[in-house]
């Protein structure tokens, strides 16, 4: 090659490290195609489309991911790799951000973190670093003790939107779809841990760990690129009375469990009713002709819906209704708050916290759904629990929040809608960044704290407010 070839070839180089603009990032928003989630989403693109014609006077890459790659499991973000790469292959893209629809984007900001760490080679992906002090159930108890001298494992905080390399995204993808990664759980249950998870691998063949980026925060500042949005409620909250509460509880639990809902968010809620294989007028619970069993409860929850969907029948108030367990710690007046967003009564409807089983691996292609994980709670419109009511069973112990999800996915054609605001573990195995921005509305399981100290912490200031509510309207 002579002098003049090598001359031109160094300057091109040097062009391509030194220029970025917004046609070197594709946008992609992880949305839901429920009607408050896609309008949420919808906002955001168009916000980041008029950003971007702004600063670059380029139409951006944006997708929503419901719209543009309808794919199982896309919230999973490995469903997703293949399209991306397939579509922008060969191409000037050289980063992905993965956002939120909640995600607020500061588009002259973002581009310039992102210029930064692409003259870094050996940065691969970019975000708001969260870490465990503690293996955690959500986490599938997973604790690397090999990183603690880099300062432990970190996945970012999804709400914040991460970056990754296409580059990053091409190789990590060859090793997935060549068996060299694999998931360590059948289910999915916080996506960007378990993506951080699968992209480093390990101690023996380790992959690049999430780099640290300021600039992706997780409250709002000057210097942000991108920081989450509250959950923002959809008008006045709705009427408590307008909710079923139906509470999934056994005989050995009325004296402990049950008291404490009593004690707690029991005492803001019209519409109680405890479901038993006993009997207990002091609660109230009713026997619901099931015995117990120590796991699984699917015949109980079913035969609950079943009795619940045709008590409301003559009570055309009811536009909702509540699925607990005994051990659910819950905040009504926030509940209230997050269901003005969403549709109640004779549309269909199922909201709660979203588990995945079945994603990312060969043997069950097509197989894999989402259901709403009881714990935290689930939500259904009157006419959602009529359908899943006629749910079958696999046996008096199958796992209920599972049977239901796989039905509502392959037999009903129901898509169920996630809120983050529902927790299925308890606040210590969360991230404080992530539950104290959001509001929460519930978490699960009596343990240290004890259930009234995570009442009183999270949900007994707004449920009191309702409650001097309800007393001035009645006067």
């Amino acid at each position: 090659m002579d002098k003049f070839a090598t001359l031109v070839l160094t300057l091109a180089y040097l062009h391509y490290a030194l220029s970025f603009d917004s046609r070197n990032v594709v946008f992609v928003i992880v949305s839901q195609s429920e009607p408050y989630h896609a309008s949420v989403a919808g906002r955001l693109k168009q916000d980041i489309e008029s950003q971007i014609l702004e600063i670059d006077k380029h139409q951006p890459n944006i997708h929503i991911t419901h719209e543009d790659f309808p794919v199982p499991g896309a919230w999973t973000i490995i469903p997703l790799l293949r399209p991306l790469i397939s579509r922008y292959k060969d191409t000037d893209v050289r980063w992905v951000l993965f956002m939120e629809p909640h995600t607020a984007v500061r588009c002259r900001n973002l581009l310039q973190a992102l210029h930064a760490a692409d003259k870094q080679e050996d940065v691969m992906w970019v975000g708001y670093p969260l870490s465990d002090e503690e293996p955690t159930i959500i986490h599938h108890f997973t604790f690397y003790e090999d990183l603690e001298e880099e300062g432990g494992f970190v996945y970012p905080n999804f709400a914040s939107g991460f970056a990754m390399r296409m580059q990053l995204i091409a190789s990590f993808l060859k090793q997935v779809e060549g068996g060299a990664r694999k998931l360590e759980a059948d289910f999915s249950i916080d996506p960007a841990f378990e993506l951080a998870q699968l992209v480093y691998g390990g101690a023996d063949n380790p992959g690049p760990l999430l780099t640290p980026e300021l600039s992706f925060c997780v409250v709002s500042g000057d210097n942000c690129a991108t920081y989450p949005r509250q959950f923002d409620i959809c008008g006045s909250a709705i009427s408590e009375e307008s909710i079923f509460f139906a509470v999934k509880t056994w005989s050995g639990f009325h004296s402990t469990r049950a008291k404490v809902v009593k004690k707690t968010w029991g005492k803001h809620v019209t519409n109680l009713l405890f479901f038993s294989d006993k009997p207990d007028p002091s609660l109230p619970a009713i026997d619901t002709g099931v015995p117990n069993s120590k796991t699984g409860h699917c015949l109980k929850t079913v035969s609950i819906l079943k009795y619940v969907v045709n008590k409301v029948r003559d009570m055309p108030h009811i536009k909702w209704i509540f699925l607990a367990d005994d051990d659910t710690i819950l905040g009504v007046q926030r509940l209230c708050e997050v269901l003005s967003c969403y549709r109640g009564g004779s549309d269909v409807t199922i909201l709660g916290e979203r588990y995945g089983y079945g994603y990312g691996k060969k043997e069950s292609d097509g197989k894999g759904y989402d259901y709403i994980t009881g714990g935290g709670g689930t939500v259904l419109s009157v006419r959602g629990a009529q359908l899943v009511a006629s749910c079958a069973c696999g046996g008096r112990s199958a796992p209920d929040d599972m049977t239901l999800g796989a039905c509502a996915a392959h037999r009903l054609n129901i898509t169920l809608v996630h809120s983050p605001l529902f927790h299925q573990a308890r606040p210590q195995d969360y991230s404080l960044e992530v539950i104290a921005r959001d509001r929460p509305v519930s978490f699960h399981r009596h343990s240290s704290p004890e259930p009234l100290r995570v009442y009183a912490t999270w949900f007994q200031h707004d449920d009191m407010a309702l409650k001097r509510k309800r007393t001035k309207d009645e006067l």
